[in-house]
């Protein structure tokens, strides 16, 4: 019986050897996993040293939005929830209390509205993902709104979710139109004062868009290598005949390229804290573990591609879709919805950015990476019966 549990065994061993060793002889195979993800944290470095550069947010600071945002309140569905602290004590205006109804016509615009009694507790739950953002209504919000004197309301966001902080200015300046055409009033304002939370230490550049390339360059560097695993692999068709089964041969295979990938991952997390003197709140240990799980997840998904395609062109084409549909849907350049909650690189950049800037421990992001086990797991299963379909090898 232990011999017969030690065959399966060996023969995996054997395949992954197999399968290192094809990889390390392939020169190409290798200069996409390690050296053009360096070369891109490289011309990451040169870009962000111009002195001219200034993408994005550079830390905290107000901003006030001009634009004006005529959705209309009662058909909304944003998928955001925000929180909301009225210190407003004041009552000078004869008709409804203001904040309370400023409040109102901010519900409307939001899918939740959650209500704190202090910032401590909003700040904790935007730290840990809960809320979208809050707003602080000041007190004296309703008395200067009276005199027609302009009034600030605070709006808080995350500085490492650049997609969400627009969405939050973009609803509180709906709620703020809204508000005030129901009133008729032209004079007096009321102006969103931005207030930026958890910003790194660094710019936009070398921190968020830094882990935006170390993940996909992560993913999608394992994940354009795999894809030519199976129809690249002449040796497989003789390894097929001997008693070897399709599930091993994947298992093989994907457990060689997260190898692949957790050298690639030091290489990355290495260069990028390195090259932009990074200051982490978490541990290095962590990183890797973040960025081999994306590995784990682009080895699958090009091991998918591999066993769905005939031939080499068909697995390049495969790839060039999931490719540039995999940075389209990415949620680091527009708001995907719900699908920013379920695709492998939306989650991985969560989980780096999280970790990184956040502090946040491995179990308090224990979903995200839940949900990239599941991915992979389903995308090995997908693979294997794909693959037991094929009677003969493009």
């Amino acid at each position: 019986m232990a011999e017969y549990l030690r065959k399966p065994s060996r023969r995996i061993t054997n395949m992954i050897a197999k399968e290192l060793r094809l990889i390390v002889k392939d020169r190409v195979a290798i200069f996409l996993i390690f050296l053009l993800p360096a070369a891109l944290i490289g011309m990451l470095w040169y870009v962000s040293n111009q002195q001219e550069m200034t993408l994005g947010p550079h830390g905290g600071g107000s901003s006030s939005s001009e634009e004006t945002v005529t959705t209309n309140v009662t058909e909304v569905q944003t998928g955001v929830v925000l929180g909301i602290i009225d210190r407003d004590t004041t009552r000078t205006y004869d008709g409804p209390d203001l904040s309370e109804n400023f409040t109102q016509y901010l519900n409307m615009t939001v899918d939740e509205l959650i209500v704190y009694n202090d910032t401590d507790e909003a700040v904790r739950d935007l730290y840990r993902g809960r809320i979208d953002g809050f707003v602080v209504i000041p007190d004296g919000f309703e008395a200067n709104l009276t005199v027609n004197e302009p009034t600030y309301v605070e709006v808080h966001v995350d500085a490492t979710d650049l997609t969400t902080q627009s969405t939050v200015q973009g609803i509180v300046q709906s709620a703020v139109v809204w508000f005030r055409a129901s009133k008729f009033w032209i004079r007096s304002e009321v102006f969103p004062d931005l207030r930026i939370e958890f910003a790194p230490e660094g710019d936009f550049v070398e921190t968020i868009f830094g882990g935006f390339i170390v993940i996909i360059s992560s993913y999608l560097g394992i994940a354009m290598t795999s894809a030519q695993s199976i129809v690249g692999d002449a040796p497989l068709r003789r390894m097929l005949l001997t008693p070897t089964n399709r599930l091993e041969v994947i298992l093989a295979k994907v457990t060689a390229y997260v190898l692949i990938g957790f050298f690639q991952s030091l290489l990355l997390i290495t260069l990028w804290v390195v090259a932009f003197n990074l200051n982490l709140s978490t541990g290095f240990g962590t990183l890797v573990i973040i960025m081999s799980l994306c590995a784990l997840t682009g080895s699958t998904t090009g091991i998918l591609i591999s066993s769905i395609a005939s031939t080499r062109l068909q697995a390049n084409q495969m790839f060039l879709f999931v490719m540039f549909g995999t940075m389209i849907l990415s949620g680091f350049f527009i708001d995907v919805g719900i699908l920013d909650e379920f695709l492998p690189l939306n989650q991985g950049l969560k989980l780096l950015i999280d970790t990184a800037f956040k502090g946040l421990s491995l179990l308090e992001v224990s979903t995200r990476i839940i949900r990239l086990l599941v991915f992979s797991v389903l995308a090995t299963l997908a693979a294997t019966v794909i693959f037991s379909k094929k009677p003969t090898l493009g």
